[in-house]
Order: C-alpha cells, then sequence, then structure tokens
C-alpha cells in the first residue's frame, strides 16, 4: 500500500480542504485508507479453528455470527469492491442434492467458477467444499469412474489455487472425490453423517502440478494447451471400474491424477466423527465403518498403493472411540511421516447425552480406547522402529495418557536413557544430537526408542474410567 501523506488529505493550514459548507463522509477518504480499515475486521474463518476441526464433524462448520465483513460489503458498491478480494479469501462452494438427481459437480460449480474470474478473484487461499450430496458424481450418466474426481480436481486448481482445502461430506461422498473405495455395507450402524478431510500446503509459484501413478516429480504445465494434453494423456490410461463383488465397496483405483496427487500437499488431516453408535450392536468389534482411511494409508489389501501423496508428512487423525480393528489399520501400516497426531476421546459431552449412548456400555468405549493406543506404542516401542516408525519424529495425542501407565513409562525411560526426558504432564523430549546408535546394545540397555522420535506426547495425564495399566504392563521385558 502507498503511503498517504497527511498533506494530501489536509490544507496547509491543518484544516480539512473541503468546503465549510460540504459534508464530510468516509465514502470520501482514499480506496488504500479504506482498505487499511477494513484490515482490520479481517479474522481467520470458524473451518480454521483446531478446536471445531478436532470435534464431531458438521456441515456447518463454516457458519459464524460474527461476519463483519460480509456486513460492510453490503453498505455500498464501493465498499463492496474495495473488500471483495478480503471477503472470497476464504471461499466455500456448497454441493447441495437435487431432487431430480445428480448433477454433475463440474455443472453445479460452474457459476463459482464464472463467478470468480469474472471478479478477478483467483487469489484465493482457502477453500471449503460442503458436499450434501452423497451420490455426488461428475460423470453425465451418474455412475461412478476413477476418472470423476480427476477432471474435477483439475479444473478447480485451473480456476484457484487455495493451499488450505477443507471438503467436509458423508463418507460415500468423500469417497468418490478422492478416488478412495468405501464400504457401506455395515454404514447403518455408525452415526457419521459427514467427515472432514483437509489438506495443507506451502504457498509456491503459480504453476499448475499433475502428478500420475508412479510418478516421483510432477511436470510444469505452462498453458491451456499443455494442460488440456496432459489431462488427456492421463485420463485415457485410467482403467473402468472393477466389480470387486464385496457388498456396497467401490472397488476402483485411479491410475491418474487425484487429488492427493494435484499439488504437493505437506499436511493432511482427517476427521472422521463418532463411532458410539456401533458399541450398541452385537459383536461391535467386528464392524466396518465407512471410511477412505484403509485406501487412503493402502491397507485395505496387501497389493493396494496407497492414495496418500508422499510428500505429507503431517497427518493428524481424529474419530470419536474408533473400534480397534479400524484404528489397527493406521498402526499397522503408518505413511511415511515426520510428524503423527491422534485424538481418539470426544472433547464434546457427547458421553453425557443419553440419545447418543443409548445401549451402549461405556467401558467398552474406553477398552476400545485403550487397545487402539496400545497398539501404536507397541508399534512405538518396537525394537528396533520398523518400517515407517523408524522416520516418525514427533507423535501427540490430544488424549490424556492414563496415570498409572504414565507413571511406569516414566520409570522405564529412566532406565532407558538415550536422552529422552520428561518435558511435562504427559510429554517425553530429547534433542536430536542426544540420540545414540543401538549398535552394541545389550538386553539391559533396551533399544527402544533409537528411530528417529524426539517427542512423544499426551494432553496431560488423567485417571481413566478403565485403566490402560494392564496392557503396557512390561511392554519392553522385565
Amino acid at each position: 500500500m502507498s503511503d498517504i501523506m497527511p498533506e494530501e488529505i489536509s490544507g496547509h493550514n491543518g484544516g480539512l480542504s473541503a468546503d465549510a459548507g460540504e459534508s464530510v463522509s468516509i465514502e470520501t477518504l482514499p480506496t488504500e485508507i479504506l482498505s487499511q480499515i477494513f484490515g482490520y475486521l479481517d479474522t481467520l474463518p470458524p473451518s480454521f479453528s483446531i478446536k471445531t476441526l478436532h470435534d464431531e464433524p458438521r456441515f456447518d462448520i463454516t457458519s459464524s455470527d460474527d461476519h463483519p465483513l460480509k456486513a460492510s460489503s453490503l453498505v455500498s458498491r464501493l465498499w463492496r469492491e474495495i473488500l471483495k478480494p478480503v471477503l472470497f479469501k476464504h471461499a466455500q462452494f456448497i454441493v447441495r442434492k437435487h431432487p431430480t438427481g445428480s448433477v454433475m459437480l463440474s455443472q453445479q460449480i460452474k457459476p463459482f467458477f464464472d463467478f470468480i474470474t469474472s471478479n478477478s478473484l483467483q487469489a484465493i487461499q482457502s477453500f471449503t467444499l460442503l458436499v450434501h450430496d452423497g451420490g455426488v458424481t461428475d460423470n453425465p450418466q451418474g455412475e461412478y469412474r476413477p476418472n470423476n474426481p480427476a477432471n474435477f480436481w483439475f479444473s478447480l486448481f485451473q480456476v484457484i489455487d487455495p493451499v488450505d482445502l477443507l471438503i467436509v461430506a458423508a463418507p460415500e461422498a468423500l469417497g468418490a472425490l478422492t478416488s478412495c473405495r468405501v464400504y457401506l455395507t455395515e454404514a447403518w450402524n455408525f452415526d457419521c453423517p459427514c467427515h472432514y478431510l483437509r489438506l495443507q500446503r506451502m504457498p509456491e509459484t503459480s504453476t499448475v502440478r499433475l502428478v500420475g501413478a508412479g510418478q516421483d516429480k510432477a511436470p510444469n504445465v505452462t498453458n491451456d494447451s499443455q494442460a488440456d494434453g496432459l489431462v488427456g494423456n492421463t485420463l485415457s490410461k485410467l482403467p473402468s471400474i472393477i466389480s470387486s463383488g464385496q457388498g456396497s465397496l467401490r472397488s476402483y483405483h485411479a491410475k491418474g491424477p487425484t487429488l492427493f496427487a494435484v499439488r504437493p500437499w505437506d499436511k493432511l488431516l482427517l476427521n472422521e466423527g463418532s463411532f458410539i453408535k456401533a458399541y450398541a450392536t452385537y459383536e461391535f468389534w467386528l464392524r466396518k465403518a465407512p471410511s477412505i482411511l484403509p485406501d487412503l494409508i493402502g491397507s485395505a489389501a496387501p497389493t493396494d498403493k496407497a492414495q496418500i501423496s508422499p510428500t505429507i508428512r503431517d497427518m493428524s487423525y481424529i474419530a470419536m472411540f474408533p473400534m480397534c480393528n479400524h484404528f489397527a489399520d493406521l498402526t499397522e501400516n503408518l505413511p511415511r511421516l515426520d510428524r503423527l497426531y491422534c485424538q481418539l476421546v470426544p472433547r464434546n459431552e457427547i458421553l453425557s447425552d443419553p440419545r447418543k449412548m443409548v445401549q451402549v456400555e461405556s467401558e467398552d468405549l474406553w477398552m476400545e480406547r485403550n487397545a487402539s493406543y496400545a497398539a501404536l506404542m507397541r508399534e512405538l516401542f518396537n525394537s528396533p522402529p520398523s518400517n515407517n516408525y523408524q522416520h516418525l519424529k514427533i507423535f501427540e495425542s490430544g488424549d490424556a495418557a492414563d496415570r498409572a501407565a504414565w507413571g511406569m513409562a516414566v520409570e522405564y525411560v529412566k532406565r532407558a536413557g538415550n536422552g529422552w526426558k520428561v518435558g511435562g504432564d504427559g510429554v517425553f523430549v530429547r534433542r536430536q544430537e542426544d540420540i545414540k546408535p543401538s549398535e552394541g546394545e545389550t538386553e539391559e540397555q533396551p533399544t527402544t526408542f533409537h528411530g528417529s522420535l524426539i517427542r512423544w506426547a499426551w494432553n496431560g495425564t488423567a485417571e481413566l474410567p478403565v485403566s490402560a495399566y494392564p496392557l503396557y504392563d512390561h511392554p519392553m521385558g522385565p
């Protein structure tokens, strides 16, 4: 913004340059000053709140009673023109369910693209896609095909280039948008009307990047003709749908440009909401949740390739008391990460809501929670760390650690040494330079934590309704 000197808005004698009889209005201020004033009204959108993102998913995540920028934009045409770039810096689009059937996603969003282009608002920093249509598709026949999302995402990133993308959608819609299979046969057992998927990346130069299957680097596309050719060549290689014969499991894999490959994402957050309703069913531990997680991390079948982008190094997984066998998909198939965040216990009052706890034994919830974390701890404690656990630097949980189990862990770490120190209630830390090689150590000197881990943190400690201590009794030997 250019500097505005006092002489430019006042007379030489310090008085206003306007005639005494002329009314002075805020509308007479230069555009630069008005922009500066409006800047103080600019706040982060509700969907950026970590508390909200870690809570039970809901479709009104972008709603707020406090919207001063929107109110200011209604004052006059001048103010709206000034506010447009700020007002649409964080944009959203709602995919509604049409009574006549599914409408192609590219057709629904075209007016949004036209508006953004005609008003030169392409510099959108964050974009939220709210999908109320569970049968969302970008195929004119309404069928699910692997190139459905590829066309849509490529078109979206040709118009805007957000560094923060949030999708709020039912599991089946989220699977369609991410080219992930979702098992729907037992979906009625779960109370999860929508999930959150958030992808973030660092800002970069404005080039279209598209990664196909088996590619390590994304090609740079500098004009529309190259982009069209790249999309055509890639989509021509996409396979047709393969029937799996497993109930409502959509069994296709996109070999071309999926959402995870269209940009070099750095962070991923997946919030799958509440699993509590399923605990009221017979043999709840066998229930299979509608989720993109198995295909996301490549655990659905031994030959499956993970859909998650190899550039993602920070992953957050949030769910409310997921079954241990579901969480095991993540613990046994951990992607190559530097940081893993998990939260399995709700922060809201759902456990006190009798409508949500009908025929649910609360002890079952805590036992599954404890078993899930025990499985993860076994992988972290593995000697030496196996697979991608050897690369993990930070593990953080949004849940409190069991106080009895934490006390045992403190005593163990004091024995193990290797630079580890108690950094707070529920927190272990060490410096990278204190990590010692494990070669030559004896059984009396356990090799636990000899990977890259430098921080292992819980959200404090607490006495849990069901103690996790028995699951950690001598986890690394006597």
